[in-house]
């Protein structure tokens, strides 16, 4: 007789970040349980803490995840279901992985690792949604992919022109998506779903701060070498 596991609720698991989706979470979607508000990606290419491992790596495919709270720091990545009582929210109809997890004994969840998950366009043809917007989402991604950035990053301490570079792509990555928030009339709850969180946060990994200007321009400081500027 297989064991039964129990969980504590003590919310350990829900607090270290919300789970990712898989193909079999396509119905918590078309429901209505899941909202594209409630999700976060991670785009190819981030660099992210593998919690098993214990290192951070480049995501090798992107990872479609419910996002933190809104207004949570940083660096608070605690599933925005998780209530004050350690309960889920969403508890009856969570995510696959969610039913998979058990703290003391991870191999089910294990099992699953990068396996059927649900992608942004995935998502997005499975709520009908407009062409454009998946336009949207593959023109960011042909502009503002990690990929590109990391071959410009190795370069900036002898190359003007991969500084310079660097700064317009952070720009773009900010301006297209006020352009499509307000153009396209979606809600900016729904931006890091669709494009990944802003560049101007994620390119710490990078060793780089990002600091808006009063004027509306952005200064890329290179926080062990030399203060990146256009």
């Amino acid at each position: 007789m297989s064991e039964i596991h129990h969980c504590r609720q003590c919310g350990t698991c829900c607090r270290k970040g919300g789970p990712a989706l898989h193909v079999q979470d396509g119905h918590l979607l078309t429901e209505g349980v899941l909202q594209l508000q409630d999700l976060v990606t991670f785009r190819a290419g981030e660099l992210v803490r593998d919690t098993y491992k214990n290192v951070v790596v480049p995501l090798p495919d992107e990872i479609v995840k419910i996002a933190a709270p809104a207004g949570s720091r940083p660096d608070d990545w605690t599933c925005r279901f998780l209530m004050e009582d350690n309960r889920c929210f969403i508890h009856e109809k969570s995510p696959a992985e969610c039913k998979a997890l058990f703290c003391d004994d991870p191999k089910a969840l294990l099992g699953m690792h990068g396996k059927e998950r649900l992608d942004r366009k995935a998502i997005l043809e499975l709520l009908r949604a407009p062409q454009w917007l998946i336009d949207a989402v593959e023109a960011h991604e042909a502009r503002c992919n990690y990929a590109a950035l990391t071959e410009l990053v190795s370069h900036l301490e002898e190359d003007e022109a991969a500084r310079k570079a660097l700064v317009e792509v952070v720009e773009y990555d900010r301006a297209f998506r006020e352009l499509v928030a307000e153009k396209g009339k979606v809600s900016k709850d729904m931006l890091d779903f669709l494009f990944g969180r802003p560049l101007m946060y994620t390119v710490i990994m990078f060793g780089i701060d990002a600091r808006a200007n009063a004027d509306g321009s952005i200064t890329l400081v290179q926080t062990t070498k030399a203060t990146l500027k256009r």
